[in-house]
């Protein structure tokens, strides 16, 4: 008999979903709903919650799997995840380009593949897919899932070390932040001009080290007490305030400053603002639900938390309509009619693509659980229209008993 497979939690899957609707808002070009996201109101934004979940969730299905199949079986399942993730980040590079081309031989205007900041693997495609191909060569709008591969691929050694001791992961994951805000460590994107990766995995690593000993066990969230609450909702003001003015007011209130905060907030390397900011956040949250659970319902949430369910393949489908929007914006502009259809579209054609891999994993055809299999009562047999069966066939055909389910 088979272990029953836990119950997923639907808050994971909501927030996840959730998640990947702002990055699709956020990545489409020239999109004015991108002003109603969190990005504009504080410091932190849709990446921090998703390699914060990712690391939960990481918690939950891989670390289960190193206890209770062994080290071995644990190693292979990461490993296979692994390779699924380096496998969509090729094919989205692939896609993108495609779409590029097309995009650029149909309509006039800006040269996107200029515009993507891909102008060298045009130029020299042998020796950029060669480097795309040992992530060497990591192009902006194509960051996350190598970060997410690297975070995954750590997941054995954080097991090795939490079987010392939990603390020696968090130290561990302590030292690569510091590393990576104070002493600049990286790895390298582009070996033509030596930029480093936007998402600094030696920075973002905290984020998935934390959501995953949250979800392993290794520490709780302190229970909420007026004092904290106010003191969390207090820093979520002041990064509401500081992000409006570095961002839509040139300075403002914090001109004088903004060469020492800016730095300190930067999303490439998580700053300290940055990463305090999401923490406060997501304390203000779980405090929310903890008092308030019915705002997060299996049925209420399912239109969301089904796109969470199936993340990969609704973030791949995400990333190619927002660069189709932001054509769609460039040759239709960018009025009301534009923005709702590719809003509104985009999140429609989300939620069915997260509806049909819901129903391809289920596997219809071997269940018969799809709409259109028509019942078949069991045992039943029709009269045979051709010639009476000889009796002595009819003598050795014997119905096996029912079974009771």
């Amino acid at each position: 008999m088979t272990a029953q497979k836990p119950a997923r939690d639907v808050r994971i899957d909501f927030f996840r979903g959730l998640a990947l609707i702002i990055i699709f808002i956020n990545h489409t070009p020239g999109n004015i709903a991108g002003m109603f996201t969190p990005r504009m109101y504080g410091l932190s934004d849709a990446a921090e919650i998703f390699i914060f979940l990712a690391g939960l969730s990481s918690a939950m299905a891989f670390g289960r799997s190193f206890g209770r199949a062994g080290f071995l079986a644990g190693l292979g399942r990461v490993a296979q995840r692994v390779w699924q993730l380096y496998r969509a980040h090729i094919g989205l590079f692939i896609v993108i380009c495609a779409i590029i081309i097309v995009a650029n031989r149909m309509f006039a205007g800006p040269n996107y593949i200029s515009q993507l900041g891909i102008d060298r693997f045009f130029q020299d495609p042998g020796g950029s897919l060669i480097e795309l191909l040992s992530l060497h060569y990591v192009p902006h709008y194509f960051d996350i899932l190598p970060l997410y591969m690297l975070l995954l691929a750590a997941i054995p050694a954080m097991v090795l070390l939490a079987r010392v001791s939990p603390a020696l992961v968090v130290a561990v994951s302590a030292v690569l932040y510091v590393g990576a805000v104070a002493g600049g460590w990286n790895l390298t994107a582009d070996t033509t001009d030596g930029r480093g990766w936007f998402f600094n995995p030696f920075a973002w690593q905290v984020l998935f080290v934390v959501g995953y000993g949250y979800g392993a066990g290794w520490f709780e969230v302190p229970q909420a007490t007026r004092g904290r609450i106010a003191v969390a909702g207090l820093y979520l003001v002041f990064c509401a305030a500081l992000a409006l003015s570095l961002v839509r007011l040139d300075g403002g209130l914090f001109a004088g400053m903004r060469d020492i905060l800016e730095p300190m907030a930067r999303k490439t390397d998580v700053g300290p603002l940055r990463l305090l900011h999401f923490f406060a956040l997501a304390y203000v949250v779980v405090a929310l639900l903890r008092a308030a659970p019915e705002l997060i319902t299996p049925r209420g949430a399912e239109p969301v938390a089904i796109m969470g369910r199936h993340s990969l393949s609704v973030f791949l489908l995400g990333m190619a309509l927002s660069f189709v929007g932001g054509i769609v914006f460039d040759q239709a502009g960018t009025g009301l009619l534009p923005h709702l259809a590719v809003n509104l579209g985009g999140i429609g054609l989300l939620w069915a693509w997260a509806r049909g891999a819901a129903w391809f994993n289920g596997q219809p055809w071997k269940s018969g659980r799809g709409r259109a299999a028509a019942p078949v009562p069991a045992f039943r047999i029709r009269p045979a229209r051709t010639a009476p069966m000889p009796a002595p066939a009819m003598a050795r055909l014997r119905l096996a008993p029912r079974r009771a389910l």
